[in-house]
C-alpha cells in the first residue's frame, strides 16, 4: 500500500522531469533550425540538424523513469473470488443465526460471503522482494478482523512484505500481517473440500497473525518455519509479551505430514500465563481419486486465576473425486470443550457433512451440503421462542467463482 502510494506521488515528478528535457531539446532543435535558414540566406550550406542524439537522451530519459517506477511491480499476480449461498437451519431458529458456524451464518437467507482481492509478486531467485496484499469485503472479513481491537483495516485479511534471504538455499522472511499455519481449512471456501468451516477451525484454532515468519526448505520433501507474532488474531499485542510457534512439513507425491506448535500468553495485560497449541495434520492421496485427510488439535490456556482451560478435537475428511467435474466430501468431527472456554458451553459437539461439488467451469464451482451437529448441552436455538436443543440440520448451496 505504502509503494503503491510512493509511486503515485513519484510520477508525476518524473514526468516533471521528463518534460522540461523535452522542452530543451525542442528549444535545442529550433535554434538550430534558426542557423540553418540564416546560413542558407547568407548563401551557404544548410547546418545538418544534430538531432538523433538529442532525441534519444530524451527517449532514454523517459524509458528509465518508467522502468525505475514500474520495476517494483514487476512480476505481480492479481487475481480474486466471488463467494455466495442460501443456507437452511431446519431447527427454524427465531435468531435467524446458524449456531456454532464461521461465515455461513444466515438461516434461510441468500447471502454475501466474500468478495476477496489478492495481490502480490512472490520471491525468487531473480527478484528476491516480495509482497502480498489481500482485500476481503463482507460478513467473512468483518467477522475475522471483528474481534481485533487494534485492528488497521477490517477489510485485510493479509498484507506483508517479504525477502528470500541467501543463506543456504534460501530463507523466505514474511513481515506482517498473515493468516495462521494451524488447520486443514482456510477463510476462502474453494481451496477447502466442504462448503461451511468445520467445528477445528471455528473454535480450536487462530484466524490469524501479525509478526515475522520465517520458513526453510532443506530439501524438496522437508521444510521448517519458525513465527514471532504478537499473538492470536491481534495486530496489535494485547500485552507485553510475544508468542512463538514452529513448524515441521514433510512430504512426497502420495502424503503429506505437517505438525505446528505455538505458545506465548494471550490473556490481558497478562505475560506470565500462556497459551499451547498442537495441530497435527496429515493426508494421505490412497487412490488416484481418494485422499483422506484428518486433523488433530489439543490446546490449553492458564488462566490468571491459576485455572487452567484445555480444548482437543479431530477433524476427518474423505474425498472421492469422481471426475473432473463432480466430487463428493463427507466429514466428521468431535471436539470437547469441558471448560467452556473456546464455545462459551461446557460441552462435547460432534458434525457430520457431506458435500458434493460441481465444477461448472475453470472459474465457477458450486457446492451442496447437508450437515447435522449434535451435542451434550442443549446449546442450539430452536424456533420463534428461542428454545434449546441438543442438535441442528441445516441444507446449504454454495457458488464460488474466480477471476
Amino acid at each position: 500500500m505504502g509503494l503503491a502510494a510512493l509511486f503515485v506521488i513519484c510520477s508525476p515528478l518524473l514526468r516533471a522531469q521528463t518534460t522540461v528535457e523535452a522542452r530543451l531539446a525542442a528549444l535545442e532543435v529550433r535554434i538550430q533550425q534558426l542557423e540553418s535558414e540564416l546560413a542558407e540566406a547568407r548563401g551557404g550550406a544548410p547546418m545538418e540538424p544534430r538531432l538523433s542524439q538529442v532525441e534519444k537522451s530524451v527517449v532514454e530519459i523517459q524509458q528509465k523513469a518508467d522502468f525505475d517506477a514500474l520495476s517494483f511491480f514487476k512480476g505481480m499476480s492479481l487475481g480474486g473470488s466471488l463467494d455466495a449461498y442460501y443456507g437452511y437451519d431446519f431447527n427454524k431458529p427465531g435468531t435467524r443465526t446458524v449456531d456454532f458456524r464461521n461465515f455461513d451464518f444466515n438461516h434461510n437467507s441468500v447471502a454475501l460471503n466474500l468478495l476477496e482481492l489478492n495481490l502480490g509478486r512472490p520471491v525468487s531467485e531473480s527478484s528476491r522482494l516480495g509482497y502480498n496484499v489481500t482485500f476481503g469485503y463482507g460478513p467473512t472479513a468483518d467477522f475475522v478482523n471483528g474481534g481485533d481491537p487494534g485492528v488497521t483495516g477490517d477489510n485485510l485479511f493479509q498484507y506483508y512484505l517479504s525477502g528470500l534471504l541467501p543463506v543456504g538455499k534460501g530463507l523466505t522472511v514474511d513481515v506482517g500481517k498473515f493468516v495462521t499455519q494451524h488447520g486443514a481449512e482456510v477463510i476462502e471456501s474453494i481451496p477447502n473440500w466442504n462448503y461451511s468451516r468445520g467445528i477445528l477451525f471455528a473454535y480450536a484454532i487462530p484466524f490469524y497473525h501479525f509478526g515475522v515468519r520465517a520458513t526453510y526448505a532443506t530439501s524438496e520433501s522437508v521444510s521448517l518455519a519458525g513465527f514471532l507474532v504478537n499473538g492470536w488474531n491481534n495486530v496489535v499485542d494485547n500485552n507485553g509479551a510475544k508468542t512463538f510457534g514452529a513448524q515441521l512439513v514433510l512430504s512426497n507425491n502420495r502424503a503429506s505430514f505437517v505438525q505446528n506448535y505455538m505458545t506465548g500468553p494471550e490473556n490481558d495485560d497478562d505475560n506470565d500465563n500462556f497459551r499451547h497449541l498442537f495441530d497435527t495434520l496429515l493426508t494421505v492421496k490412497l487412490h488416484d481419486k481418494v485422499t483422506f485427510m484428518t486433523n488433530f488439535d489439543y490446546g490449553w490456556n492458564r488462566l490468571t486465576d491459576g485455572q487452567s482451560a484445555h480444548w482437543i478435537g479431530t477433524a476427518n475428511y474423505m474425498r472421492f473425486q469422481f471426475s473432473g467435474r463432480f466430487a463428493l466430501t463427507p466429514r466428521f468431527e468431535f471436539f470437547n470443550d469441558p471448560q467452556g472456554f473456546t464455545t462459551g458451553t461446557r460441552q462435547q459437539l460432534k458434525e457430520i457433512t457431506i458435500t458434493p461439488e460441481f465444477l461448472i467451469n475453470e472459474h465457477m464451482i458450486t457446492r451442496l451440503e447437508y450437515r447435522r451437529d449434535w451435542s451434550n448441552a442443549a446449546t442450539f436455538v430452536r424456533g420463534a421462542s428461542l428454545d434449546s436443543g441438543s442438535s441442528q440440520d441445516t441444507a446449504t448451496i454454495g457458488v464460488m467463482l474466480t477471476f
